[in-house]
């Protein structure tokens, strides 16, 4: 009886040190693979550059230490991308001005021509528009509309037709009038003068030492807003200002009587012509597979991916405000989504299912999920074998033991899985029924193949520079990763693959904080992303920020907008591309149960 006591004994501690020993392995492999990608090395990892590429190779590094088949041959699933652009030789800005001559009648006056040089007198911005115009030029300072500060450059001036000049912030110093800092983008400002009827823009930089330096015409991918937009050499600009309203006097006198002064330059128009020519690069998702164990299920594949671009340097969607350039190294978004899918490939390279799973490393989410578009149209696997897809984007941050679990309702049997699995594995499931969102999981969605979308909440580390790998929360990222194994051996090992469900309505629920791509109005919630029966509730607020300043609380449940009933994001973000900064609206919430309603100024990005 003692030796079978002690044989009991021994075999306890060694499966508690096997267990010990697998634990502390995936979260050493987790710590390298994810610290790794997040480190300054690979500048941010945005689509089509040096870190970009060296983090691909790192990951096809690991697909093979785990054991990860290539498929069709290959780790690399290559696809074009448009990574830049180039000026064409066409292109040219050129001036008509008449030469006033005092004393002389006007008829006697001379006009001429003159042609600016590209690259030192201008060059277009990533967003131009390509296309010609010709058009008096009016100069609208720093082209602001803000009602809730009572400012608008435009107002009592037409510019219908015409080519305005705004200022904008030179690079190393802050805006010199700090309330226009919500306005100082350029994007805002070449909107807001399309608005205005501007047949194209030209900025100017402040005086600084680096007014005549451009910024480099990379490629934008939101080049969407329908409005030629040029930069200009302040000194060869200046030139065309009359004597009596020179450039830099007129700057001074706006920053000190903080008062606009808009005019129109007389005697002068200027024809741009913009013809830019797309730079292609040859860039790659990684790819690698398990074979499944049943022959009669070998074409039913499950997909399992993580993007493994960022941002770079802020090159799009930053919420950074500083001057200074900083590297946006994307610990949270998404390196940590990488580490869980190497280190669930890793578990199920080890102990395969009945059906074959597929693991992708995808490229270039962060420019609108182009890697996984690209994999889904030109992957040897044709899209009707796919039977589902499990997305990871942003999992380093489990707090409270919550995880979000978006598409719960795109399969019949989903939401009876994920509510006994969660049961067994103690985690606490915000779920929302939605297929749809801005991350690859989309891309599978809109063919009809189930999804489940993976992610531990926003925070306000999203997309800045101090999104940094000792913030992440290893231990959480391996729950979220033993979590999503038991739902993949579910649907891996089951005897019938799920049926796809259709959400019938389709909210285009966003997990992105509210103001990426919505309305051009700043509220500044951090949403919960559960569904909830009664509104939209409120996780976490961005401080200095409208919703912060009207005495909005986390907890507490919106319900309406003005007229407009809120009862989830899509809701939300419908209302308030409604409004403009400096519209006040009615909030209704429900705080504790209890209806209150709370009066909110909305202002700029």
């Amino acid at each position: 009886m003692k030796k079978l006591i002690l044989l009991l004994v021994f075999i306890a501690f060694a499966f508690y040190y096997l267990f010990s020993s697998e634990i502390i392995n995936s979260i050493e492999r987790i710590n390298q693979i994810g610290s790794y990608l997040s480190l300054d090395e690979l500048e941010g990892r945005f689509i089509g550059s040096d870190g970009n590429f060296k983090a691909g190779e790192f990951i096809i590094d690991h697909f093979k230490k785990i054991g990860l088949k290539p498929l069709n041959n290959s780790y690399k699933n290559e696809f074009q991308y448009s990574a830049g652009l180039t000026l064409d030789p066409s292109s040219f800005v050129s001036f008509k001005y008449t030469v006033q001559k005092p004393g002389l009648p006007p008829e006697m006056w001379k006009t001429l021509d003159r042609k600016w040089n590209a690259g030192t007198d201008w060059l277009p911005v990533g967003f131009s528009s390509d296309g010609e115009v010709t058009g008096p030029l009016v100069f609208v300072g720093y082209g602001v509309t803000a009602k809730e500060i009572n400012y608008d450059d435009y107002e009592g001036i037409d510019v219908k037709g015409k080519i305005v000049m705004v200022l904008v912030d030179s690079a190393e110093h802050l805006p010199k009038q700090e309330r226009f800092i919500p306005y100082s983008t350029r994007r805002y400002k070449a909107q807001n003068a399309k608005e205005h009827g501007a047949a194209a823009i030209i900025f100017i930089k402040t005086q600084s030492d680096s007014a005549n330096v451009f910024e480099p015409i990379n490629r934008d991918p939101n080049k969407n807003l329908g409005i030629i937009a040029i930069q200009a050499n302040r000194t060869q600009i200046a030139t065309f200002f009359p004597k009596n309203l020179n450039l830099y006097p007129v700057e001074m006198e706006m920053n000190q009587t903080k008062k606009p002064k808009s005019f129109e330059i007389p005697y002068t128009t200027i024809t741009i012509n913009v013809k830019t020519n797309i730079i292609e690069k040859t860039v790659f998702n990684v790819v690698g597979y398990v074979p499944g164990t049943d022959p009669i299920k070998a074409n039913e594949y499950l997909v399992v991916g993580a993007h493994f671009d960022h941002i770079g340097w802020g090159e799009i969607n930053s919420k950074y405000k500083g001057r200074q350039k900083m590297i946006h190294n994307g610990a949270d978004d998404n390196a940590s989504g990488v580490a869980g899918l190497i280190e669930l490939a890793a578990k199920i390279a080890e102990n395969p299912l009945k059906r074959p799973v597929v693991f992708v490393a995808f490229n270039g989410e962060e420019v609108g999920q182009v890697g996984s578009q690209n994999f889904i149209q030109n992957t040897p696997i044709p899209s009707d074998k796919f039977i589902f897809m499990m997305n990871f984007d942003m999992i380093g941050r489990l707090k409270d033991n919550k995880i979000n679990i978006f598409g719960y309702a795109t399969a019949h049997n989903f939401p009876e899985m994920i509510d006994s699995l969660a049961v067994l594995d103690t985690i606490q499931v915000l779920k929302s029924a939605d297929g749809y969102g801005p991350s690859d999981h989309s891309t599978f969605y809109v063919k009809n193949i189930p999804v489940l979308f993976l992610f531990t909440g926003v925070h306000l580390d999203y997309h800045t520079p101090s999104d940094d790998w000792d913030k992440i929360n290893i231990p959480g990222i391996l729950k979220v990763i033993r979590f999503s194994e038991s739902i993949l051996r579910s649907i891996g090992n089951a005897e019938n693959k799920p049926i796809f469900r259709k959400v019938l309505e389709d909210k285009g629920a966003s997990y992105q904080p509210t103001d990426r791509g919505y309305a051009k109005v700043w509220f500044g919630i951090i949403p919960a992303f559960e569904d909830n029966e009664f509104g939209l509730k409120v996780n976490g607020l961005t401080p200095g920020s409208p919703a912060e300043k009207s005495g909005i609380k986390a907890e507490d449940i919106l319900t309406a907008i003005n007229s407009d009933i809120i009862k989830n994001l899509s809701d939300f973000n419908s209302a308030l591309k409604k409004y403009s900064p400096g519209d006040e609206v009615d909030v209704s919430l429900l705080r504790g149960g209890k209806k209150i309603n709370i009066k909110l100024t909305l202002s700029s990005r």
